[in-house]
């Protein structure tokens, strides 16, 4: 009887994973090896269950958890700095900051929101796929708590903008740019939805997330910051529409999802990607290969969400035959020999994560021969992460 109900606990969680950052197929095959006991998979799970003991005795974060207040006064605004501004030495007071790409100015760790959301994302993300996988409710009971209050309790949860993301000291120009942020605890949502039908996670709890969730779709999609962050023409852009869809998916509101796909981030890729499939606005930056390679980090996680609205992200191709497929195959050779990458790129590159890329596209485009590669190089990263588990045989 006990294992017939772990078997349950387990089903009913991967039934609720439809419209999430989980690529369906890893999380559905990873928890079927789990429970016929894979060797492979048994191991992906201790290594979760290492990473997860920290996770499980941590304080719930908060965005209230700051010593610094935000213009607004309200320490339930979320605040950071921008990452690649620095104080103008020419200057006394060192205002208005100056960039300096690729470089991160150590002050933003002064603002604990940068780390936190991170944090969140990624607790949340091992502790329900554990859960998934498991069955186990210590698992999902910590993953609620550490919901609860980062966006639902009444003194301590977040505010559904982020007005204040990635402030310039000296610069008062309102800015979209810091929306992008929030694609670290978007994420969580997607632990939640695994989450369903656990005793430690409410009808109650999930439709407030919903109503969190609709409340920040309105704001990204109406303020100044997010019509703003709308019009940009990079990685930015389609991380916006990314941030969106998790949101709308959270919200539950999938025609909305199925229209930003289609009709928003699709179309982006028509300026972005250059006759021979590179993507010139990346190419640009001091970390070219990471930019790159994280702009198609926002498709990979676009199509995990729109796959059950009939919208391939992957497949979408310009008026004039550019696609996607070209933008991967530019960067294949550099995803097995990173050394060769020709442009600038002033930090080491991680190999798993143009794995798990080739792995999304090939699976999408029926690319075998990109999957069998990114098999050889591995999807694996080097801590345990989600990925750990959701590519245990990889």
């Amino acid at each position: 009887m006990k294992r017939l109900f772990i078997i349950l606990a387990v089903l009913a969680p991967v039934a609720a994973a439809a419209q999430t950052v989980f690529p369906a197929e890893r999380l559905e095959a990873a928890v079927r090896a789990c429970r016929a006991g894979d060797a492979r998979a048994v191991e992906a799970v201790a290594a979760l269950r290492d990473a997860a003991a920290e996770y499980l005795a941590m304080e719930p974060v908060s965005v209230a958890d700051k010593e610094i207040l935000p213009p607004s006064g309200d320490r339930r605004d979320y605040m950071t700095l921008s990452p690649y501004w620095w104080p103008d030495p020419s200057r006394e007071d060192g205002l208005p900051y100056i960039r300096r790409d690729g470089e991160r100015n150590p002050e933003v760790y002064d603002y604990p929101e940068r780390v936190n959301s991170g944090r969140l994302g990624d607790a949340a993300r091992v502790l329900s796929l554990l859960y998934a996988a498991t069955g186990e409710e210590r698992y999902a009971a910590k993953c609620a708590e550490l919901l609860r209050v980062w966006f639902l309790d009444p003194e301590r949860g977040m505010n559904p903008n982020m007005t204040y993301a990635q402030l310039i000291p000296g610069r008062t120009t309102v800015r979209g740019t810091g929306i992008i942020d929030s694609r670290r605890f978007c994420r969580a949502f997607s632990a939640a939805a695994l989450l369903r039908g656990s005793e430690s996670w409410s009808e109650r709890d999930d439709l407030a997330l919903r109503r969190w969730a609709a409340e920040f779709l309105r704001w990204l999609e109406t303020s100044e910051n997010g019509r703003k962050e709308c019009l940009s023409s990079n990685n930015h852009g389609l991380w916006y529409d990314a941030i969106r869809l998790m949101t709308a998916a959270c919200a539950g509101d999938t025609e909305h999802v199925r229209e930003i796909a289609a009709e928003s981030l699709a179309p982006r890729l028509d300026s972005q990607i250059a006759d021979d499939g590179s993507l010139p606005e990346e190419l640009a930056r001091t970390l070219s290969l990471h930019y790159s390679t994280f702009a198609l980090e926002a498709v990979a996680t676009a199509d995990c969400l729109a796959a059950d609205t009939g919208c391939s992200i992957w497949r979408y191709r310009t008026s004039d035959g550019r696609s996607l497929e070209q933008a991967v195959e530019y960067l294949v050779p550099y995803y097995t020999a990173p050394e060769t990458w020709p442009h600038r790129q002033i930090k080491p590159f991680d190999r798993s994560r143009g794995a798990r890329i080739l792995y999304s596209a090939g699976r999408a485009l029926g690319r075998d021969d990109w999957v069998r590669l990114a098999r050889e190089i591995g999807c694996r990263p080097e801590s345990a992460s989600a990925e750990t588990l959701l590519f245990f045989d990889f």
